[in-house]
């Protein structure tokens, strides 16, 4: 299964960099999943994150290899492409955490997707929801920040 790294959009003729990330593997990681295995034991809800953010990580080392990268600061633009509307769009936001922590934790060499995920770098951020039961994923683009805080 490749990561889900795609340079072109189809939908208009220009180049993009985007990186795509896939809810079949996002989904264990929402916020109810979250906060049921935090119920559990911390030590599950631990675990999880760690294993969130390696999947992040991984798309991240791919993106850093195809020379997908991000301006910073940016603001995100997440478009989730979902099987289905079973679960909220607030649980499917809060995988963000992980996906920021693992653009921080993907680096090769020198070459880092993102050195801190703080207000500095990350200037806002956008989610809007569809339903693509053939294809779902979540892509994730920089838009133009028109202004500083």
């Amino acid at each position: 299964m490749s990561l889900g790294l795609k340079k072109y959009d189809g939908l208009c003729d220009e180049y993009m960099d985007k990186v795509t990330l896939y809810p079949n593997i996002l989904w264990q990681f929402t916020l109810n999943k979250y906060i049921e295995a935090e119920r559990k034991n911390r030590f599950i809800a631990a675990k999880l994150k760690k294993t969130a953010t390696a999947y992040a990580r991984n798309v991240f080392l791919q993106a850093i290899t195809d020379n997908v990268s991000f301006s910073w600061p940016t603001k995100l633009k997440f478009d989730w492409y979902l099987p289905d509307r079973r679960i909220d769009p607030d649980n499917w936001t809060f995988t963000q955490k992980f996906i920021f922590d693992g653009m921080q934790k993907a680096n090769i060499g020198k070459r880092v997707f993102l050195d801190n995920d703080n207000v500095k770098n990350i200037k806002g951020f956008d989610h809007d929801f569809y339903v693509d039961k053939v294809n779902p994923r979540l892509e994730i683009y920089e838009m133009e920040v028109v202004h500083e805080i």
